[in-house]
């Protein structure tokens, strides 16, 4: 007979290394968000000009989150919402090898997202997923003032954005609903530690 009490068949025997990789796998979200994290100090680090780091470069990260977040939101399938970062990661790197500014592109695409949701059903549906639409206008809109005020000032907004969105991941992590879990976590772990990390850029 087996003790209620004992461990799963198989882990009894794991080695501490082993739980701990096996419990790393688990939160690869959190990993793959820290690494994204890691890829855009590194970026402002190599750009850190006479006057600091410019986290003003980083207010495409939240403006892309909050779109990505209203499209998955419109079409009521969370785990759409990996499909449309990847092909989000894709086209803003496309214009950047081909030396495009990807701020009109995503900006007309914001416009039409917020138009198509407003007549659609969405307004109407739960509040969470009606949220989308007022948290586009907002941190959009932060996105783009950051983009004309000066360097410290526009870094701070950006900053101040990513950790207000980070909240947002959080509430749809915990609810469930929206975007698929995995990726509330990754942007979570990603828009709160960027948006510290762009704070003490800005101020050191």
């Amino acid at each position: 007979m087996t003790n209620a009490s004992s461990p799963p068949a198989g882990t009894a025997h794991r080695s501490p290394a082993a739980r701990v990789l096996s419990s790393l796998a688990h939160r690869w979200p959190t990993a793959l968000g820290l690494l994204a994290m890691v890829l855009s100090a590194m970026d402002m680090t190599m750009d850190r000009g006479t006057n600091g780091a410019d986290g003003r470069d980083q207010a495409l990260v939240v403006f892309l989150a909050a779109l990505i977040y209203l499209a998955t939101a419109m079409t009521g399938r969370p785990g759409v919402v990996w499909i449309l970062f990847g092909l989000s990661v894709v086209a803003v790197t496309v214009l950047r090898v081909f030396d495009q500014d990807p701020w009109p592109a995503m900006v007309a695409g914001a416009v039409t997202t917020l138009a198509i949701g407003l007549v659609s059903d969405l307004p109407r549906r739960p509040r969470l997923d009606a949220l989308q639409i007022p948290a586009m206008v907002v941190f959009g809109a932060a996105a783009l003032v950051a983009l004309s005020l000066s360097p410290l000032l526009g870094s701070l907004l950006v900053a101040a954005a990513l950790i207000g969105h980070a909240t947002l991941d959080v509430i749809v992590w915990r609810a469930r609903k929206v975007v698929a879990r995995s990726l509330a976590e990754f942007c979570a772990v990603l828009d709160l530690t960027l948006g510290v990390a762009i704070v003490v850029f800005a101020l050191t």
